[in-house]
């Protein structure tokens, strides 16, 4: 089976850089919504530790 990251908003009230599930980037809610009309859909993204 293969695995996906998915990347997706999180309630204002959520806890940010800390793991809170397996495998997922939260972002905050106002984030998504700034990159939506920025990012067109099926941009390669690269995901790296600091």
């Amino acid at each position: 089976m293969r695995r996906f990251i998915y990347i997706h908003g999180s309630p204002d009230r959520a806890e940010m850089g800390k793991p809170g599930s397996h495998g997922c980037i939260r972002m905050r809610n106002a984030d998504i919504v700034e990159l939506f009309d920025l990012v067109p859909a099926y941009t390669a993204v690269e995901i790296t530790e600091d």
